[in-house]
Protein backbone atom coordinates (compact mmCIF):
# COMPACT_ATOMS: atom_id res chain seq x y z
CA UNK A 1 0.00 0.00 0.00
CA UNK A 2 2.71 2.13 0.75
CA UNK A 3 4.34 1.78 -2.42
CA UNK A 4 1.17 2.62 -4.43
CA UNK A 5 1.02 5.84 -2.56
CA UNK A 6 4.10 6.60 -3.30
CA UNK A 7 3.76 6.03 -6.66
CA UNK A 8 0.18 7.83 -6.71
CA UNK A 9 1.61 11.14 -5.62
CA UNK A 10 4.80 10.65 -8.50
CA UNK A 11 2.04 9.64 -11.05
CA UNK A 12 4.53 7.14 -12.22
CA UNK A 13 6.15 3.98 -11.21
CA UNK A 14 9.63 4.43 -9.93
CA UNK A 15 11.24 1.20 -8.55
CA UNK A 16 14.30 2.87 -6.57
CA UNK A 17 11.66 4.56 -4.66
CA UNK A 18 9.48 1.49 -4.19
CA UNK A 19 13.21 -0.11 -2.96
CA UNK A 20 13.48 2.41 -0.24
CA UNK A 21 9.94 2.49 0.96
CA UNK A 22 10.14 -1.51 1.24
CA UNK A 23 13.33 -1.52 2.81
CA UNK A 24 12.82 -0.88 6.23
CA UNK A 25 9.67 -3.35 5.93
CA UNK A 26 11.54 -7.10 6.13
CA UNK A 27 15.44 -8.08 6.45
CA UNK A 28 14.33 -10.78 3.72
CA UNK A 29 15.62 -9.82 0.02
CA UNK A 30 13.24 -11.52 -1.44
CA UNK A 31 10.30 -10.74 0.53
CA UNK A 32 11.58 -6.85 -0.32
CA UNK A 33 11.35 -8.13 -4.32
CA UNK A 34 8.40 -9.78 -4.07
CA UNK A 35 6.61 -6.63 -2.78
CA UNK A 36 7.83 -4.21 -5.16
CA UNK A 37 6.79 -6.94 -7.53
CA UNK A 38 3.49 -7.02 -6.62
CA UNK A 39 2.75 -3.43 -6.14
CA UNK A 40 4.02 -2.72 -10.06
CA UNK A 41 1.71 -5.18 -10.92
CA UNK A 42 -0.71 -3.90 -8.68
CA UNK A 43 0.18 -0.22 -10.60
CA UNK A 44 0.30 -1.50 -14.21
CA UNK A 45 -3.41 -2.66 -13.54
CA UNK A 46 -4.59 0.86 -12.12
CA UNK A 47 -6.14 2.10 -14.52
CA UNK A 48 -8.72 -0.45 -14.72
CA UNK A 49 -9.30 -0.61 -11.38
CA UNK A 50 -10.01 3.36 -11.09
CA UNK A 51 -12.18 3.29 -13.93
CA UNK A 52 -14.15 0.12 -12.09
CA UNK A 53 -14.41 2.39 -9.32
CA UNK A 54 -15.30 4.98 -11.11
CA UNK A 55 -18.41 3.52 -12.54
CA UNK A 56 -19.38 1.54 -9.59
CA UNK A 57 -19.26 4.81 -6.91
CA UNK A 58 -19.67 7.33 -9.53
CA UNK A 59 -20.39 10.22 -6.48
CA UNK A 60 -16.87 9.41 -5.37
CA UNK A 61 -15.00 9.35 -8.53
CA UNK A 62 -11.15 8.45 -8.39
CA UNK A 63 -9.80 11.99 -8.47
CA UNK A 64 -11.63 12.81 -5.03
CA UNK A 65 -11.04 9.99 -3.20
CA UNK A 66 -7.95 10.05 -0.38
CA UNK A 67 -5.15 9.09 -1.92
CA UNK A 68 -5.02 6.54 0.93
CA UNK A 69 -8.65 4.95 -0.19
CA UNK A 70 -7.31 4.80 -3.91
CA UNK A 71 -3.83 2.69 -3.03
CA UNK A 72 -6.58 0.59 -0.68
CA UNK A 73 -8.92 0.40 -3.32
CA UNK A 74 -6.08 -0.78 -5.66
CA UNK A 75 -4.28 -2.97 -3.63
CA UNK A 76 -7.43 -5.04 -2.67
CA UNK A 77 -9.42 -4.80 -6.50
CA UNK A 78 -6.06 -6.18 -7.24
CA UNK A 79 -6.31 -8.88 -5.25
CA UNK A 80 -9.59 -10.16 -5.68
CA UNK A 81 -9.10 -10.09 -9.60
CA UNK A 82 -5.75 -11.63 -9.75
CA UNK A 83 -4.66 -13.94 -6.87
CA UNK A 84 -6.35 -16.73 -4.73
CA UNK A 85 -7.32 -14.72 -1.61
CA UNK A 86 -10.84 -15.28 -0.01
CA UNK A 87 -12.43 -12.06 -1.48
CA UNK A 88 -14.03 -11.46 2.12
CA UNK A 89 -10.08 -11.86 3.66
CA UNK A 90 -9.06 -9.45 1.12
CA UNK A 91 -12.09 -6.63 1.89
CA UNK A 92 -12.00 -7.65 5.65
CA UNK A 93 -7.75 -6.43 5.49
CA UNK A 94 -8.93 -3.25 3.23
CA UNK A 95 -11.34 -1.91 5.93
CA UNK A 96 -8.59 -2.65 8.42
CA UNK A 97 -5.93 -0.95 6.41
CA UNK A 98 -8.63 2.16 5.96
CA UNK A 99 -9.53 1.91 9.95
CA UNK A 100 -5.67 2.18 10.28
CA UNK A 101 -4.29 4.72 7.84
CA UNK A 102 -7.34 6.55 6.57
CA UNK A 103 -10.57 9.17 7.69
CA UNK A 104 -13.31 7.83 9.88
CA UNK A 105 -15.42 7.35 6.95
CA UNK A 106 -12.99 5.67 4.54
CA UNK A 107 -13.61 1.82 6.04
CA UNK A 108 -17.63 2.07 5.09
CA UNK A 109 -16.50 3.58 1.15
CA UNK A 110 -14.27 1.24 0.84
CA UNK A 111 -16.09 -1.77 2.04
CA UNK A 112 -19.07 -0.55 -0.14
CA UNK A 113 -17.08 -0.21 -3.41
CA UNK A 114 -15.22 -3.73 -2.62
CA UNK A 115 -18.59 -5.27 -2.37
CA UNK A 116 -20.01 -3.92 -5.69
CA UNK A 117 -16.74 -4.87 -7.53
CA UNK A 118 -16.87 -8.60 -5.98
CA UNK A 119 -20.48 -9.15 -6.69
CA UNK A 120 -19.23 -7.90 -10.36
CA UNK A 121 -16.35 -9.38 -10.40
CA UNK A 122 -18.64 -13.01 -9.19
CA UNK A 123 -21.24 -12.25 -12.03
CA UNK A 124 -18.48 -12.21 -15.39
CA UNK A 125 -16.27 -15.25 -13.98
CA UNK A 126 -19.38 -17.27 -13.47
CA UNK A 127 -19.34 -20.55 -15.51
CA UNK A 128 -22.04 -19.69 -18.06
CA UNK A 129 -24.53 -22.57 -18.44
CA UNK A 130 -23.71 -24.67 -21.41
CA UNK A 131 -27.07 -24.46 -23.81
CA UNK A 132 -27.88 -27.03 -26.54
Amino acid sequence: MQVLYLWDCQQKADRELAAQAVADGSDDGTIREESVAMATSIWDFHISADEWTNRLAPHWPVARQAAVDRAILRLAIWEITHTTTPPKVVIDEAIELAKEFSTENSPGFINGVLDAILKEHRELTAPKPIEG
